[in-house]
């Protein structure tokens, strides 16, 4: 059996995504591998120097994160790192810094289809990137669209490579557990499609009960998620929505907390942060955005919150 877990990688989501992984005999990491991955696993290596290795966004996950595989492999858990297309993206990087040029690079088979994707999805962010601070309100919607579609076809390109190589992993009779961010969602249709109708899949959202007490909806995904999801699983959204969604994810990424939070009294601080955003821009429509738009988007996160409350409170 196969068991996809969707999870956040935020401390407070650890508990349940520990009690996932320990029903299970295989533990599949949804990360390239790391040379001195077996070494820290067995103590050769300590934490702290692998974790400052990996240079995470999310250091204090990643701690632990460490300590708990560090416990299942005591356990007799098999633990292993599965992420081809960050794999050979790294290898790419490599070889842009021995000398190879971007030509011979993206002709050679190993990399082409990841060096297209990853040029398609970057420069796409570049164009959003340039338009952000000063473009007009339907340019900047637009370019949103436009790294939504580029996203998603990496994002695909990115599941079918994880899903046959964890295919090939896979030992009949095995409990295996695949980690896997709430984004990748199309894991679990290309790896139906390489295990076949016959193989037992599971899908598992460590979160969900969390969510439900706090009444949060669609995993508690943003807006700019759910419009990837569309391209990447169904090639296209209606055009009224995906401006809908676009325009949402422009207020939800001024509002949403960035930095890594850690548990107090609540204990989820990302999914009540998540939620309370998600509860705001729920309430928008389209020249909602535009206009709260142009209040925001030179502003810093917590003076984003506070204006748009204000809006809120005087709007609707």
């Amino acid at each position: 059996m196969i068991t996809i877990g969707f999870s956040s990688h935020q401390v407070e989501a650890l508990p349940f995504i520990h009690r996932q992984m320990e029903r299970h005999q295989v533990i599949v990491l949804e990360e390239p591998p790391s040379p001195n991955f077996d070494g820290m696993l067995h103590g050769a290596m300590s934490i702290d120097d692998y974790i400052l290795e990996l240079d995470s966004g999310f250091p204090e996950f990643g701690r632990q994160m460490c300590v708990l595989l560090r416990e299942l492999h005591g356990e007799g858990k098999l633990i292993i790192q599965v992420e081809p297309y960050l794999e050979r993206l790294l290898e790419i990087h490599e070889l842009l810094a021995l000398g190879k040029t971007a030509e011979e690079i993206s002709h050679g088979p190993k990399f082409r289809e990841v060096y297209e994707a990853e040029r398609r999805a970057t420069g796409a962010l570049i164009s959003y990137y340039s338009v952000s601070t000063t473009g007009a309100f339907s340019v900047v919607v637009q370019a949103v669209k436009d790294f939504a579609r580029a996203d998603a076809l990496r994002l695909t390109l990115r599941e079918r490579l994880r899903a046959r190589a964890i295919a090939s992993e896979y030992r009949p009779g095995e409990t295996m557990y695949v980690e896997a961010g709430y984004i990748h969602y199309p894991i679990y249709r290309y790896l139906r499609q390489e295990m076949g109708r016959s193989q037992q899949i599971k899908v598992v959202y460590p979160l969900a009960q969390v969510i439900r007490k706090l009444k949060g909806k669609r995993r508690n995904m943003g807006p700019g998620d759910i419009l990837t999801l569309h391209y990447a699983l169904h090639n296209e959204a209606m055009e009224e929505l995906a401006n809908l969604l676009a325009a949402r994810s422009l207020i939800y990424i001024k509002l949403n907390q960035k930095e890594e939070l850690f548990p107090g009294k609540s204990g989820t601080p990302h999914i009540e942060d998540e939620i309370k955003v998600n509860r705001l821009v729920d309430r928008l429509d389209f020249d909602h955005c535009r206009e709260l738009f142009q209040r925001i988007r030179l502003s810093k996160q917590k003076e984003a919150v506070q204006l748009a409350h204000e809006y809120i409170r005087n709007k609707l």
